[in-house]
């Protein structure tokens, strides 16, 4: 015959779990107090989410989130006045100008659009890698 439990073993058994569950919890905190102190982010998950990050840690460049930039020239309007000014720059030299700026990414594909466009002619090269660009 199974062995029935009173409510008032019941309610010692939960008492006795939530000491013992307060003390692990004590514990972790000191554990990871120790972490933190060496940078280590080996900290316990607990609930949902991405674990917290430790102090002073630091985000590799995939824990980064981009941000949207905002210029004051659009990406299109600032190559073709580059190509302007500079004759017939390269590939490279339009990425370097668009780094400068501050612009994530490469200008490849906004130099392509603008040929597709009529607006820049691509120019084959022999003294570069890649193609040369002039105003249409």
């Amino acid at each position: 015959m199974p062995r029935v439990t009173t409510a008032k073993e019941l309610d010692q058994l939960i008492s006795k779990l939530q000491a013992q569950r307060s003390e692990y919890v004590q514990e972790i905190e000191k554990i990871d107090a120790i972490f933190a102190r060496y940078g280590i982010g080996g900290g316990v998950r607990r609930g949902r989410g991405r674990p917290a990050k430790a102090a002073g840690a630091v985000v590799g460049k995939r824990g980064r989130r981009r941000k949207r930039g905002s210029f004051a020239k659009t990406g299109e309007q600032s190559i073709l006045d580059y190509v302007k000014s500079h004759g017939k720059p390269s590939t490279a030299d339009v990425n370097v100008h668009w780094k400068k700026e501050g612009r994530g990414g490469k200008a490849d594909n906004t130099l392509t659009r603008l040929v597709k466009e009529g607006k820049l002619k691509r120019v084959a090269s022999k003294d570069v890698r890649g193609s040369r660009y002039a105003t249409a």
